[in-house]
């Protein structure tokens, strides 16, 4: 069988999805048809480095879904540790697999062959593919390429959605500063219309006149009310963190204007008001971050990525420029706080947060990585 206009189809289902679990599911259902495999299977990042199995095809035992996979846990924890694909062709007896499912995977629902590729975002894994057989059979490499392919669609759908996603929220800011632009014009000129009336109405002795000027400012007052909570309602329509967000690709956008380095940014998880002094924290950390790795690393692309978690919030930075430079130019410029608010300092305001802030290198890119919990003043999660 031809196997190229299968896996366009594929591309094709997949990109028509329009959220992050349709997306998964359809490739979920891709994988199984293109690669002709007994079943097919995803495990999906939930965070603290936990994938539970979310997503089945072919799939007999429901106490298959009860997986929870994390590094070095079964075939997809050996994945998470290298972040490449693995294979076997006896699952139950392959001395580099965990025995954490085995009972599972192979004496309950009989799998022995399996192949299993991630699905990589910014900041890590963010799914696990695999295909599998009840046959004991290792999957070849063009097998193997084509499970790869359709992991890499499934990226960039999931890219896709995320910018749309973007490009929606900063039209609903858009709307929300017209909206409030209308507001401030309009119902400033009723009160300044209130004030004349209520003025010259302090002359009048007649008590028809002043019944008549009263009555016109209780009008005018009833007319600034009525925009002023319709507005207010259409505002409150909007989704939270829309402000946060849009300061955040504003800043980022300045940023490429000025420096003449590429920006790409990825938000994940779902996205919700933060306390005050951590989107200060946030848009610091990335302002002072491009700026290094713009002058410290020359880098020519970088990536943020935004990730909100159930108890807070995310942020990794990295570029292309090279780890590999004058001591004058490397980790110690990055660390010093020339401008006020260098990384030592940042990292004195994360730990006095709860969070933390580190600096890496990861395979010749130099890493920033903010970790900071979303709690608001009384402990409680926002």
């Amino acid at each position: 069988m031809h196997v190229e206009p299968t896996v366009e189809a594929a591309a094709r289902s997949i990109a028509l999805q329009s959220t992050p679990e349709e997306v998964l599911a359809a490739a979920v259902d891709a994988a199984r048809h293109v690669l002709g495999a007994d079943a097919a299977f995803a495990a999906v990042d939930e965070g603290q480095g936990f994938y539970p199995m979310r997503l089945t095809s072919g799939i007999r035992d429901p106490r298959f879904t009860g997986i929870v996979v994390r590094p070095a846990t079964g075939l997809g924890g050996q994945v998470l540790l290298c972040r490449q694909p693995r294979w076997t062709g006896d699952y139950a007896h392959d001395p580099a697999i965990s025995r954490d499912f085995v009972h599972v995977v192979s004496d309950i629902e009989g799998l022995d062959g399996m192949g299993c590729v991630p699905i990589v975002g910014p900041v890590g894994v963010e799914a696990l593919l695999y295909v599998g057989s009840r046959q004991s059979d290792i999957p070849g490499d063009v097998a193997l390429t084509t499970l790869a392919r359709v992991a890499s669609y499934a990226e960039l759908t999931l890219d896709n959605l995320a910018a749309r996603r973007q490009e929606l929220e900063l039209e609903l800011l858009r709307e929300r500063q017209r909206l409030a632009s209308e507001l401030h014009d309009s119902v400033a000129q009723m009160l300044f219309s209130i004030g004349v009336a209520a003025h010259y109405s302090r002359g009048k002795q007649d008590p028809v006149d002043l019944l008549a000027t009263l009555q016109e400012i209780e009008t005018t007052a009833a007319a600034a009310r009525r925009q002023l909570r319709e507005t207010l309602e259409h505002l409150g329509r909007s989704d939270e963190g829309i402000g946060f967000e849009a300061r955040l690709e504003g800043e980022i956008r300045l940023f490429e204007r000025r420096c003449g380095c590429r920006v790409r940014t990825i938000h994940r998880g779902e996205r919700r008001e933060l306390p005050r002094p951590v989107e200060s924290l946030v848009l610091d950390t990335v302002g002072e971050g491009l700026r290094n790795a713009s002058k410290h690393d020359q880098a020519t692309v970088a990536v943020v990525s935004l990730v909100y978690e159930p108890g807070g919030i995310s942020l990794v930075l990295q570029n292309d420029g090279s780890t590999d430079a004058e001591p004058e130019s490397g980790a110690s410029s990055w660390l010093g706080s020339g401008s006020g608010s260098g990384l030592s300092l940042l990292r004195q305001r994360a730990d006095q947060l709860g969070g933390a802030l580190e600096l890496l290198s990861d395979r010749g890119m130099r890493v920033l990585r903010l970790e900071v919990p979303t709690l608001d003043v009384l402990g409680g999660p926002r």
